[in-house]
């Protein structure tokens, strides 16, 4: 998740021909560190917000708008919405779905279900491991890796549920069911944001090209349909790293008209001695690199492509890439949300009972200028002016997608003094600087998504920001609805539970579904 902490998930008996490099691999570690370093269980710390580690009780409401003008709309977020008994990591909360449909007559519809994995199904029958939770029971044969709980992509008519391992899932966008469909693919890891053009309705993937889960040769792929509803990758264009990468992964590439550019990022063994955590996160952290994947999109002539591995002055993960685009001087600028190597260890119980250690978890936001064709790639501040705030999840307005005309983007923020992000932010990116705040006390946000109008084409903040808030203390979180062009507050209604604090959501309009980003 990110952006979204990365979850290493893997899938049950659905992906067996997916599952044992990868098992072997890490279970096998973690029962060796679990021997030599044994760490007593211990309670739950309480969370110093009370939308982390919450189960969501809801299954549906209906609730009034007073100020509405999104009839017709529909708008889904993945959260983590259900937490077992002794899973202590927020985002290994079992992945559920949220649907928001905005009916006539100022009515909103609000429907959730969770996805039908084999850890909802029946978590203590099987071995649950994730991201900070696991191996739940070594001696149960039954293993529950997968748990598609960061993001959606709707592609073609589908609504697949996202993780940064081949491990997606697939959900009936009208009924919410869940469907037994998988993505057939070479490697372990793929990406919880697609990077999608709406235009000529295509997605990519960037991903190891092989099963195994060290090794040098990175891919790009596009995704495509298979008749029986699965996807599969198609692999085009490959690189080879100067070293070893274990569980390369890139939770966010971007692309271009012409490019795609992917931040190689990878995990690095740590001492199990050294924390009491559990799951991937005891084992190994993200490692900061400063390995990128630049390559043409297929469409490309041979004359003008490309695909190279380039390094940057700055090693950092990305935890998302906000828009990309190319100069005309023939570069691509992208706007990334950097993070440090502790960054997912923020979300166990323990991190989560304490104030937010801000410069711990993120760097500065940066502008990165990216040379196609040769050179190195030059990272900058993104926000020069304004250091001391910590920003992620940014979002824009879908139909100004790749364009260097687009001069905004929106994020939730928070400063040295927050208990987490407590504000939603609009940057103006061609100026450098935030521009306008949208801030309650007491109060927190999760992803503000852009949902375009009829206007949206015209003119780039013209749409509604929805954003789940809570407010601490209360008995329920609420869809809180905001005018990107100065955040004002349009209308905030209940939805009758505290929702769980999570990562992204996407909308459709007008029989149109807007991909993350």
């Amino acid at each position: 998740p990110q952006p979204a902490p990365l979850l290493w998930h893997q899938t049950s008996s659905s992906h067996a021909n997916m599952v044992p490099p990868l098992r072997t691999f890490i279970v096998a570690a973690f029962i060796l560190s679990m021997g030599m370093y044994y760490v007593p269980s211990s309670p739950a710390a309480k969370p110093r917000i009370e939308f982390f580690l919450k189960s969501l009780l809801m299954s549906n409401a209906l609730v009034g708008l007073e100020r509405s003008d999104l009839t017709g709309v529909r708008h889904y977020r993945v959260l983590p919405g259900r937490f077992p008994e002794g899973m202590k990591y927020h985002f290994d909360g079992l992945a559920t779905v949220m649907k928001l449909e905005f009916l006539a007559g100022g009515k909103l519809n609000i429907s959730v279900k969770p996805f039908e994995s084999a850890a909802e199904r029946g978590y203590a029958t099987c071995d649950f491991f994730g991201s900070g939770t696991g191996p739940t029971n070594v001696l149960i044969p039954h293993v529950c890796f997968q748990n598609p709980g960061v993001n959606l992509l709707p592609f073609k008519d589908q609504l697949w549920l996202t993780i940064d391992t081949n491990a997606w899932g697939l959900m009936d966008p009208t009924t919410l069911e869940t469907l037994p469909n998988k993505v057939v693919t070479s490697g372990q890891t793929l990406n919880a944001h697609p990077a999608c053009d709406q235009k000529t309705k295509e997605c990519f993937v960037q991903h190891p090209c092989t099963i195994s889960p060290v090794g040098r040769q990175v891919c790009f792929s596009r995704l495509e349909s298979v008749d029986n509803g699965n996807l599969k990758t198609e692999p085009f264009a490959t690189a080879t790293l100067k070293e070893q990468a274990v569980l390369q992964h890139s939770h966010s590439p971007c692309l271009t008209q012409n490019y795609l550019v992917s931040k190689l990022d990878r995990f690095v063994w740590r001492n199990p001695a050294g924390n009491n955590h559990r799951g991937l996160l005891r084992l190994m952290h993200q490692g900061e690199s400063n390995e990128w994947m630049i390559t043409s999109r297929p469409h490309v002539s041979d004359a003008a492509n490309v695909t190279r591995i380039a390094r940057s002055n700055v090693s950092f993960v990305n935890n998302h890439f906000v828009n990309c685009y190319e100069t005309e001087t023939g570069d691509v600028v992208v706007d990334t949300m950097a993070t440090t190597s502790a960054y997912l260890d923020s979300y166990f119980d323990t991190t989560l009972s304490q104030p937010p250690n801000w410069t711990e978890i993120f760097k500065q936001a940066m502008r990165c200028t990216v040379p196609v064709h040769s050179g190195d790639i030059s990272c900058q501040p993104l926000l020069p002016n304004d250091e001391n705030l910590f920003f992620d999840y940014p979002t824009f307005n879908p139909k100004w997608k790749m364009s260097p005309e687009s001069r905004y983007f929106y994020a939730i923020a928070g400063d040295a003094n927050s208990l987490w992000f407590d504000r939603v932010i609009k940057v103006d990116s061609h100026r450098r600087k935030i521009v306008s705040v949208w801030q309650s006390p007491g109060t927190y946000v999760t992803e503000a998504s852009f949902i375009p109008n009829a206007d949206s084409e015209k003119s780039e903040d013209s749409g509604v920001l929805l954003t789940i808030s809570y407010k601490q203390g209360d008995s329920t979180s609420h869809v809180t609805l905001l005018d990107p062009k100065d955040l004002t507050l349009k209308e905030s209604v209940a939805v009758g539970e505290i929702v769980p604090f999570h990562a992204h959501g996407v909308s459709c309009v007008d029989g149109q579904c807007y991909s993350n980003p």
